[in-house]
């Protein structure tokens, strides 16, 4: 009896083996291969940098002499490196308004637009020097002479 009982148990697991897909790899096997697609490692959305505003250009002021010169209008500050003469217009032809001593200091109020000419504040007037005598630096020695045209004045 333990014998018959040894041998159903085995037929049962043979019956068993042969149906859950036990193959001996003959002609009737089949092998199923599943490629796994890997899943894409998402990418942080880079953040938007703000575009800054655009500065606004100031627009240039113009102004125009009675000879026609265009005057950039801007303020600074001049020196006169010789004397020079403050005329009443762009023009060597033009009245003379007054004079300049050496390192006199001047303040500007605009430059021809070919760089030729400084205008000048002066004595309450403007007035016009040529570039090529006065210059953004004092000279040596400026502040005697402006010392001096001040006295001088008084």
């Amino acid at each position: 009896m333990k014998k018959s009982r040894l041998l159903i148990v085995l037929a049962g697991l043979a019956v068993v083996a042969s149906g859950c897909g036990y193959s001996t790899g003959g002609e009737d096997s089949t092998v199923t291969v599943i490629e796994a697609t890997p899943t894409p490692t998402p990418e942080p959305t880079p953040e938007a940098t703000p575009t800054p505003e655009a500065t606004p250009t100031p627009a240039v002021e113009m102004a125009q002499t009675a000879s026609g010169v265009n005057i950039i209008k801007q303020s600074g500050t001049y020196y006169a490196v010789e004397g020079v003469n403050v005329r009443s217009d762009c023009s060597t032809d033009a009245d003379i308004i007054t004079g300049t001593l050496v390192g006199q200091q001047l303040t500007s109020t605009g430059v021809s637009e070919d760089g030729q000419w400084v205008e000048v504040s002066i004595n309450d007037q403007t007035g016009y020097v040529n570039a090529q005598y006065v210059s953004t630096e004092a000279p040596a020695g400026a502040a005697t002479a402006g010392a001096a045209a001040q006295t001088t004045a008084q």
